[in-house]
């Protein structure tokens, strides 16, 4: 009966250890540096921003861990689901946007991207179909 027990728990743990790492996004938010001409782009990390209480001041991409992402600056704002899969790609979808009237558009991320995170840099890089 131990044993079963045991394996059991061994099991459990084992699936939870692959849960969180299947999406080491959620609870990170992130400040746009730079868009290159490819689509990819390049960001450092930033502190979570508390909506609606807070407004950001800067282009950014947060992603919860409800899988859903926040992207925006301080006159759009988009909210959106995205996917984790193996091999570090990220599948971002379109969601639902609010723009003030004077606003410019931010570049919106949308579509599969392989990501790496080095300590507090991420880099998109759009997946070629």
């Amino acid at each position: 009966m131990k044993k079963v027990i045991f394996t059991i728990l061994c099991s459990a743990i084992s699936f939870i250890s692959v849960q969180a790492q299947t999406n080491i996004l959620a609870k990170t938010t992130w400040k746009v540096e730079d868009i290159k001409q490819n689509g990819s782009a390049i960001f450092t990390r930033a502190k979570t921003i508390k909506f609606p209480s807070e407004q950001p001041t800067f282009n950014y991409i947060q992603f919860n861990e409800d899988k859903k992402y926040y992207s925006g600056s301080t006159c759009f704002q988009m909210v959106g689901t995205y996917s984790v899969y193996e091999d570090n790609q990220v599948e971002i979808s379109e969601g639902t946007a609010d723009m003030s009237s004077d606003c410019k558009e931010p570049k919106t991320f949308t579509g599969t991207y392989t990501f790496t995170i080095d300590k507090d840099r991420l880099e998109l890089i759009p997946v070629k179909n």
